[in-house]
């Protein structure tokens, strides 16, 4: 081997070596990083621990989900303890009120958004830090359900919409001699009504919350771009005239009995029904293969905007800090996509709420379709809940006015109007 030859063996040997101890100061570096690492996860899941005890209205197939939940929560943290109590949603409300006046009851209140309002002036829940809420995962819409007085009280859990129910064994029992295109749902307020002239007939329940999602249609709305009220009601004169001229089709029947319209189209005497997402389970329970759900029929131009009643968590003002965290935490968990598409697939009235989720159309179609509706439902903003209760409540009695012929629906319309101002210039004397 000549000079060179050695010296590059030399300089190659000696840049090994450098590199391989190298490699073996830096290896135990990387295990003692690891290793704390591991211990700060370890140490991070053994901080959560705790216990809760939570008030809800979920019954049935929606009970059995919730609690599911629950457990699958305590499995991933087995130093927490979650208690469930369920409570009728009409008694819900009052007696946490009660109870936390005293600083007892539930620790966290499951509940429609609408009531934050009432809890917030009795003093019996708490605002949410939005320090480790990931609010981007609700839809605008929905944020406004939860604030109040700039402040965040609820996590959004789940949604109900409504939506149009159709029995599909009524369509197939079509004569061969009539127009086949009626063997397919109607996607305008058109077709509804062509169907129910030709035998097909249509439920719908008659209240001014109930038909609220017309009011678009025909290009009447209630709030601005920034969740105010700011009424334009003319587009509710011509839907309170389509349901007049509905009416009086043999086969439509507008009715404020929901239960009664349930029962008739659970029972097949019904084709179409504007159903709640609610009744959407019960439904498939009798109904089976053949109840299928659609959007409700709309113009091309101007979409049906039913409303969205959303379920949300709250905070008892009297839980602790480490109860509070560990209620953020769980309503966290309830959210992720993840939670939800497998309450998704248990459930078919299950409507997420967290707007990332993404349901396969082919495999859950009622479900999606669902999905899709809560997006361009109206969300009552919670700081409004208070005027537009009062303001249903006058509708309602002019709307009932109109159908029922005591008022005209130009007159009905000038006289919610000025009954909404009315009542708005004195909030702000207030």
């Amino acid at each position: 081997m000549d000079r060179f030859s050695q010296q590059l063996f030399i300089f190659k040997a000696k840049n090994f070596w450098r590199r391989f101890l190298r490699y073996c100061l830096l290896l135990p570096c990387f295990l003692i990083l690891l290793t704390a690492c591991q211990l700060t996860m370890l140490e991070q899941q053994s901080i959560l621990q705790g216990r809760l005890l939570i008030w809800h209205p979920f019954q049935g197939e929606n009970g059995i989900i919730f609690q599911n939940l629950l457990d699958d929560f305590q499995q991933l943290y087995p130093d927490v303890q979650l208690l469930s109590e369920y409570i009728p949603q009409t008694k819900l409300s009052q007696q946490f009120i009660q109870k936390s006046r005293a600083g007892l009851g539930a620790t966290v209140l499951i509940d429609f958004a609408e009531q934050i309002p009432n809890m917030t002036k009795a003093g019996s829940i708490q605002p949410l830090t939005t320090k480790n809420l990931d609010l981007s995962k609700f839809l605008p819409s929905m944020v406004t359900q939860i604030s109040y007085q700039d402040k965040i009280y609820g996590i959004p859990l789940v949604s109900q919409i409504r939506a149009l129910c159709y029995n599909q064994a009524k369509l197939k029992a079509l004569p061969s001699t009539e127009d086949q295109t009626l063997t397919q749902p109607p996607f305008g307020l058109e077709g509804l009504l062509i169907r129910a002239r030709k035998g097909y007939s249509v439920g719908m329940v008659s209240t001014f919350e109930d038909t609220f999602w017309g009011l678009s249609i025909f290009g009447g709305k209630f709030f601005d771009a920034d969740g105010l009220i700011k009424p334009e009601l003319e587009g509710w004169g011509k839907w309170l005239k389509w349901l007049k001229k509905a009416e009086t089709q043999p086969n439509f029947i507008l009715i404020r009995n929901r239960d009664l319209l349930h029962d008739a189209f659970a029972q097949g005497k019904l084709t179409y029904y504007v159903c709640n997402s609610n009744e959407i389970g019960d439904l498939k329970t009798t109904l089976k293969n053949d109840l299928q759900v659609i959007p409700l029929p709309g113009e091309p131009n101007h979409r049906a905007t039913p409303l969205l009643y959303t379920t949300v968590m709250m905070v008892n003002r009297s839980a602790s800090i480490n109860e509070t965290e560990l209620a953020l935490q769980l309503a966290q968990f309830m959210t992720n996509p993840e939670q939800q598409l497998k309450a998704i697939t248990q459930s078919l009235t299950f409507i997420p709420t967290n707007h990332k989720v993404s349901i396969n159309q082919q495999l859950l179609p009622i479900e999606a379709m669902l999905h899709q509706q809560s997006k361009t439902a109206v969300a009552i903003p919670t700081d409004s809940v208070e005027n537009i209760l009062e303001i249903f409540e006058q509708g309602d009695i002019l709307y009932q006015k109109a159908i029922a012929g005591d008022l005209s629906p130009s007159q009905a319309v000038k006289e919610l109007t000025y009954r909404i101002k009315t009542q708005l210039n004195y909030q702000e004397r207030k």
